[in-house]
């Protein structure tokens, strides 16, 4: 038995869809009618459907049991933290979840998994944003001298779970605003935003606006990079207005709908590795970027079913696959590895006195 959890929703419903072709699935949420017509309308009735509030500890135990795997697409993340996962512990299921922050990770770090295993950040952003990277140093050699810069962003719809967590993305424990990594050490207001800019792969001028964040943090420590910069790409300044004046999720996903408003979709992860031999892009798109975190946490359900995943605690991007990652992405998104896209370079140069 395979229990996605919020299995319905933008994430999980797909991941659900994702996943129909195993045996036994079980899909849960906060509204049991909604679940049911999920199961009826898109598993063609081949489903269990569950009422399950993610905060009601009982309920939360019925759902796990008889799992073998619980995958977590409920939200938003920072207010469930390690429940649902503790939860799978107790009743012997093994855990993907498609967020999962740093608090969370720290949480079950320091208890233990019950001898299960567990995948945290299996997801777009975190997840992608650490595997992707990894995958471009492994086609690079020698690795000495990197510099990696990071573009992830676009226009779609906020989810009231993902404004949520966009909101809270700001505290120290998710990341730094303005900040780098360089020469070993993250360095704090090392970059400014950059308004109006072009950049390849985005359909018109944008929005940079750097954020280093635990991930990228920690990514850029075990590559061993010289130089690493994160930004956050936002096309128009509305959810940037509400973010910074209403901190209300509900305000948030409306200035998002104003966005996108008669509008294409659109969402890009951009990398550029930059060394002495040249500079290597890959570039990621997709209409729905749900639909992308969505089948990397169905990747993940299916590599820990499989046992190519040991027990223990883990974050997806240090135990999964990036080729057969991408491979499984093909239907969800635009994937290009090129070494002809000229390096990018935000941040403005630093003259010495007297030069022109």
């Amino acid at each position: 038995m395979i229990g996605v959890l919020g299995g319905y929703g933008a994430v999980g419903g797909t991941t659900a869809r994702l996943l129909a072709g195993h045996p036994r699935l079980r899909v849960g949420g906060r509204d049991g009618a909604a679940a049911r017509r999920f199961v009826d309308a898109e598993l063609g009735g081949h489903g269990e459907a569950w009422q399950v509030d993610a905060l009601d500890a009982a309920e939360l135990a019925r759902f796990c049991a008889g799992c073998r795997v619980v995958v977590n697409c409920a939200g938003p993340s920072y207010l469930l933290r390690d429940r649902v996962a503790r939860a799978a512990f107790a009743a012997g299921a093994d855990y993907v979840d498609a967020a999962g922050d740093t608090a969370a990770f720290a949480q079950l770090a320091g208890t233990g998994t019950r001898g299960r295993t567990a995948v945290l950040s299996a997801g777009m952003l975190p997840g992608l944003t650490g595997l992707l990277p990894r995958h471009l140093a492994a086609l690079a050699s020698p690795n000495a001298g990197l510099r990696l810069d990071v573009y992830t962003g676009g226009l779609d719809r906020l989810t009231p779970a993902a404004a949520g967590d966009f909101l809270l993305a700001g505290q120290e424990e998710r990341g730094a605003a303005l900040a780098a990594w360089r020469d070993g050490a993250k360095v704090a207001r090392a970059l400014t935003p950059v308004h109006d800019v072009q950049l390849p792969y985005f359909p018109g001028p944008v929005t940079a606006y750097p954020y280093l964040s635990a991930e990228a943090e920690r990514v850029a420590a075990e590559l061993g990079l010289a130089e690493a910069r994160w930004y956050n790409v936002i096309t128009g300044d509305g959810v940037l207005a509400a973010a910074s004046t209403a901190g209300q999720a509900a305000d948030l996903t409306r200035a998002a709908e104003l966005e996108l408003a008669g509008r294409t979709p659109y969402y890009v992860l951009l990398f550029q590795l930059s060394g002495p031999h040249g500079t290597r892009t890959l570039a990621l798109r997709t209409h729905d970027s749900y639909a992308l975190t969505a089948a990397v946490a169905a990747h993940a359900a299916r590599a820990v079913l499989r046992g190519e995943i040991a027990a223990g605690l883990h974050q997806a991007d240090a135990v999964l696959d990036p080729a057969r990652v991408l491979a499984d992405l093909e239907p969800v998104a635009k994937i290009e590895i090129t070494e002809a896209v000229a390096a990018i370079d935000l941040v403005a140069p630093v003259f010495e006195e007297g030069a022109l």
